[in-house]
C-alpha cells in the first residue's frame, strides 16, 4: 500500500471512530441483562470530569480534639492548644441534628457528666460489615473510656463469628449462630434473637416433637487479651452472660489460668435470663464450660468494668439497617432495659447500594430505615439515636471507578428519616471528601480504603474513627459551654 493511501486509510479510520463517538448512545446499547457495550464519548476523551480529592489534606487537617482546651483561661495556664468552639466548627465535619436543634444529644452528655452517680453508660454501635471485627467503634470507645473511665469490650457474641482484633475468642467446634437477618435457618420456629440479632447454641435445634437427648454435650468457649487491642478493653472485672429457652439444666465452670473461680447452674426458664460472674480484681482472660443435655440460646456475653462507659460493637454482615422487626420485640426490649442502653449508633447505607436501582426504591428504603428507627424509639424510649450514614462507595463504570449514582439520593433519605425518627446524623461520605472520594482514599500510600472500594483499611478506619469521635466530643464541648454559662 501507498504511503499515501495508508495515510487516507488511517484518517478515514479516526474519522469514523469519531462518527460512532458523536452518535453512541452515552448509556451504552445494551446487549445482554448484564452487558452493556459503551464507547468513548467526546466529553470523556478531552476531560476527566472526575472531581479530585486531596485525601493529603484531610488527613492532615485532623486533630485530637482532647489536646485542645476551649476554655481560654485554662489553656493560658496548661500544655493544651487553645482554640475556641468556632474555630472547631470550621475544621470538624459535625453531627447535624432536625431543624438544628443541637440539643438533642445533651440528655446524653448529662448521663457522661453524672457516670459516678449512674454507675455505667452504654453506647450500642450497630453496623454493617463496616464495622465487623470492631473497626471504627473500637477507637471511639478507647477514647471515651478515657474521657469518661471505663474498661472492658462490652457484648461479644457466644460462637466465633469472624476475627477481631481487640479480643482474642476460641471455642469447641460444636456451636452453632442462628442469625436473624442473613441466611436465616428454617429450624428456627421463632424470633427471639436479642440485642446482636442473633443467637448460639452448642446442641442442635431440636423439633419440639423430638425427645430431649439422653447424652449430655459439653462446649467450652475461651477469651483471652490481644495484643493488638487498645489497653482500657484488655482486662474487666464482670462477665455476664444473656440466654434464654433454658428447658433444662445447664452446669457451668468457669476457670481464669486454669484455676476454677465459679460452678453455677443456669436458671431453668423460657424467659431472657443473665449469669454473671463478678472479680474484685481486673482479669484479662477466663474460660466457661457448659455442660447440659439440651443447649439454651445464648444471645451474648458482656465484658465489664464496675462502673464506666460501655461501648457494644454489633456488626452485622450484609445487614442494611431494616433488621429490628424481625426480632421479638418484648424480648428486645427486655434486653435493652437490662442492658441499660443509653445510645444506639447505627451505621448502614452501604449493603443497600448495590441493590438499589431507582429512585422510588431509594425512597422506600429510606422509609422503611425510618419505620425502624421509631421502633428503637418505642423499645428503648429514654435512649437517642445517632445515625452514621454510609461512606463514599465506588462502582465500576466502563473503565473508572465512580460514586455509586443513587449514593447521594440514600444520604438523603436515610438523613430524612433519622431527623423524622428525631434522631441526629453524621454524613461519614461528606467527612470523607464527597463525590468519588473512595477512588481517593484507595490511591493513597499507604491505602485508608481497599481495593472493593467499600470498606476501609484498618488505617483509615481509624481516620474516619477519629473524625466521628471530633465530632460527638465537639457537640459535647457545646453543651458544657452552655451548662458553664447557665450556672454562672
Amino acid at each position: 500500500m501507498k504511503p499515501r493511501q495508508v495515510v487516507i486509510f488511517v484518517f478515514s479510520v479516526i474519522a469514523g471512530l469519531g462518527l460512532i463517538m458523536l452518535f453512541f448512545p452515552e448509556d451504552g446499547i445494551k446487549i445482554t441483562e448484564n452487558f452493556t457495550l459503551h464507547f468513548i464519548t467526546p466529553n470523556e476523551l478531552l476531560n476527566d470530569n472526575i472531581t479530585k480529592i486531596d485525601v493529603d489534606s484531610i488527613i492532615e487537617n485532623q486533630i485530637n480534639i482532647d489536646s485542645i482546651d476551649t476554655d481560654m483561661d485554662t489553656a493560658s495556664s496548661s500544655n493544651a492548644k487553645s482554640m475556641n468552639i468556632e474555630e472547631l466548627k470550621e475544621l470538624i465535619n459535625r453531627i447535624e441534628f432536625p431543624n438544628g436543634d443541637s440539643t438533642l444529644l445533651w440528655s446524653f452528655f448529662e448521663k457522661l457528666d453524672n457516670i459516678d452517680n449512674l454507675g455505667k453508660v452504654r453506647i450500642i454501635h450497630y453496623g454493617d460489615s463496616q464495622i465487623e471485627g470492631d473497626r471504627i467503634t473500637s477507637f471511639v470507645r478507647y477514647k471515651l473510656q478515657n474521657k469518661f473511665g471505663g474498661q472492658g469490650y462490652g457484648l461479644n457474641t457466644v460462637g466465633k463469628l469472624y476475627a477481631q482484633f481487640s479480643m482474642i475468642q476460641e471455642n469447641s467446634n460444636n456451636w452453632e449462630r442462628y442469625t436473624s437477618y442473613m441466611n436465616i435457618n428454617e429450624s428456627v420456629k421463632h424470633q427471639n434473637y436479642g440485642a446482636m440479632m442473633a443467637f448460639s447454641r452448642f446442641t442442635p435445634i431440636r423439633d419440639s416433637l423430638e425427645p430431649i437427648s439422653e447424652t449430655k454435650t459439653t462446649a467450652w468457649i475461651e477469651f483471652t487479651e490481644s495484643n493488638l487491642s487498645y489497653k482500657n478493653t484488655r482486662q474487666f472485672k464482670q462477665v455476664k452472660i444473656y440466654y434464654g429457652n433454658s428447658i433444662v439444666p445447664t452446669y457451668v465452670t468457669a476457670s481464669i489460668n486454669d484455676s476454677i473461680v465459679l460452678q453455677d447452674t443456669m436458671i431453668v426458664d423460657t424467659g431472657l435470663n443473665v449469669l454473671s460472674y463478678y472479680s474484685s480484681d481486673y482479669v484479662n482472660n477466663i474460660k466457661f464450660q457448659f455442660e447440659s443435655y439440651e443447649s439454651p440460646d445464648f444471645y451474648g456475653i458482656s465484658f465489664e468494668d464496675e462502673n464506666g462507659l460501655l461501648i457494644d460493637n454489633i456488626g452485622l454482615r450484609g445487614a442494611s439497617g431494616t433488621i429490628f422487626n424481625n426480632i421479638n420485640s418484648d424480648l428486645l426490649s427486655e434486653m435493652y432495659d437490662m442492658l441499660n442502653v443509653d445510645l444506639f449508633i447505627l451505621q448502614f447505607g452501604g449493603n443497600a447500594m448495590p441493590y438499589l436501582e431507582t429512585e422510588e426504591q431509594v425512597e422506600n428504603h429510606g422509609i422503611y430505615f425510618y419505620h425502624h428507627l421509631l421502633l428503637l424509639k418505642k423499645l428503648r424510649p429514654n435512649a437517642q439515636i445517632l445515625v452514621i450514614g454510609p461512606s463514599d462507595m465506588a462502582t465500576k463504570i466502563k473503565a473508572k471507578y465512580v460514586t455509586y449514582p443513587l449514593l447521594e439520593k440514600l444520604i438523603e433519605e436515610l438523613k430524612s428519616a433519622s431527623f423524622k425518627a428525631g434522631g441526629a446524623y453524621w454524613d461519614m461520605y461528606s467527612a470523607m471528601g464527597g463525590k468519588n472520594s473512595m477512588r481517593a482514599w484507595v490511591a493513597t500510600d499507604p491505602p485508608l480504603a481497599s481495593t472493593d472500594h467499600t470498606h476501609f483499611t484498618p488505617i483509615g478506619a481509624q481516620v474516619i474513627a477519629n473524625m466521628f469521635y471530633n465530632a460527638l466530643i465537639l457537640e459535647y464541648k457545646q453543651y458544657q459551654t452552655y451548662k458553664t454559662d447557665t450556672i454562672n
